[in-house]
């Protein structure tokens, strides 16, 4: 009995094993989801318009000549990688393009870090930071899985009727949650939730906001 009893609890470890890597696995594990062009993305722009999708923002375009100090202090800028000039008129270029093609923001999520918070604000408003977005890398093994299982969950919620919601963080968070890097800064990934399963409809490169926003052919 004692032998049948061991080897039940070690077949049980073998399948919550197996759980825990199906829940963290990637989407789509033998190719990353397409980077949409301007005519991609006018033809989701209907869709887009009537909500439903969760867009995840790595933060825009920061500074080469400064790094994050350990240990981290929230709403201390000056000890931090902050935005620079260029990614705070990327981040004021996609808000406007945002607005000028009348996609609904509803929820804004952002990491602690300051160049995601400011990203944020100048694109969309300001946010509501939590630490669940908090930037993975650096953390212990346990602590970066937890960051991806925590945005994971965020990815899956459904947002408020008629509305999009933005998260604004980093790329090690997405890596963790779907097995995605976002790359370079003020990339998006579009998600929704498609039959009950999470998809990943599309990386958007930053310029593209500004680019299907300035076309004369997409709907209004």
């Amino acid at each position: 009995m004692e032998v049948t009893s061991l080897r039940w609890n070690r077949w049980l470890a073998v399948l919550a094993g197996i759980g825990l890597l199906w829940l963290n696995a990637p989407l789509h594990a033998d190719e990353s989801p397409p980077t949409l062009e301007a005519r991609e993305l006018r033809e989701w722009l209907p869709e887009l318009r009537r909500g439903g999708f969760v867009l995840y923002f790595r933060h825009g375009l920061t500074r080469l000549d400064q790094q994050d100090q350990q240990p981290f202090v929230a709403n201390d800028c000056n000890t931090q990688r902050n935005l620079s000039d260029e990614g705070r008129q990327q981040a004021s270029a996609i808000g406007a393009a945002f607005r000028k093609l009348k996609i609904p923001v509803g929820r804004i999520l952002a990491s602690p870090y300051c160049r995601a918070v400011d990203t944020a604000q100048l694109a969309f408003g300001a946010p509501t930071v939590t630490a669940d977005l908090h930037f993975a890398v650096g953390l212990g093994k346990a602590e970066r899985q937890a960051k991806g299982e925590a945005l994971r969950k965020l990815l899956e919620e459904a947002p408020p009727a008629r509305s999009n919601t933005v998260i604004v963080a980093h790329t090690a968070n997405l890596e963790e949650a779907v097995g995605y890097w976002p790359k370079p800064e003020g990339t998006a990934f579009l998600f929704r939730i498609e039959n009950g399963v999470l998809r990943a409809i599309g990386r958007i490169p930053a310029e593209t906001w500004s680019a299907t926003s300035a076309s004369r052919t997409h709907q209004n």
